[in-house]
């Protein structure tokens, strides 16, 4: 893993979702939130949205249909915000980061329910908040894409986490303490 894009990612993402989240009015569905960025993969928009439901237009079990979008979502949030902003030491008071196991959905739609659409109906998070995407970080057999989670919205991944049966979703700092505090000590040296 590359802890510099990582970490370049990490901070271009929390000032995006921040924008985002100041830019919303929108309380109790939060389908649309984080999902104001709708990539065109295969000649297709990613997913469609039906009054704050989130529907994939490609095959979500796909991880380069992840890696495209992921793409594209980076390079809209360069062009948009040009050079990076302030400086982000204090990660916890901001939010948290999360460890979502591609390919392991299950489309019962009861994590997107319980999460008031925070989450799709093929449980993943909202494009919005992805940064980066690591084959063998925690599954050998599935790519992680880690999303950035922020303070207020904490609570619907934890709802979600309670009732997905597949374990799709994991906190960064639980799972991988040692990296995250290699994370946290980058952050407070930049």
């Amino acid at each position: 893993m590359d802890l510099s894009h990582f970490l370049e990612c990490l901070h271009r993402v929390i000032h995006w979702t921040r924008q985002r989240a100041l830019a919303s009015e929108e309380i109790g569905n939060y389908g649309t939130l984080f999902r104001q960025f709708n990539p065109m993969v295969d000649d297709r928009p990613l997913y469609t949205l039906d009054q704050g439901y989130a529907t994939w237009n490609v095959d979500p079990y796909n991880v380069t249909y992840f890696a495209q979008a992921l793409h594209l979502a980076l390079q809209q949030r360069t062009q948009l915000m040009g050079q990076l902003i302030a400086p982000i030491t204090d990660l916890s008071s901001l939010g948290r980061v999360l460890c979502f196991s591609t390919l392991l959905t299950t489309h019962d739609g009861i994590a997107i329910a319980e999460s008031n659409c925070f989450v799709d109906e093929s449980d993943v998070p909202p494009i919005d908040t992805w940064f980066y995407l690591e084959n063998h970080f925690l599954d050998v057999e599935r790519p992680t894409l880690f999303c950035w989670i922020p303070k207020p919205f904490e609570y619907l991944i934890e709802v979600a986490m309670r009732v997905e049966m597949m374990g799709s979703y994991k906190w960064l700092d639980t799972v991988a303490p040692r990296f995250y505090a290699q994370l946290l000590l980058r952050l407070l040296n930049t």
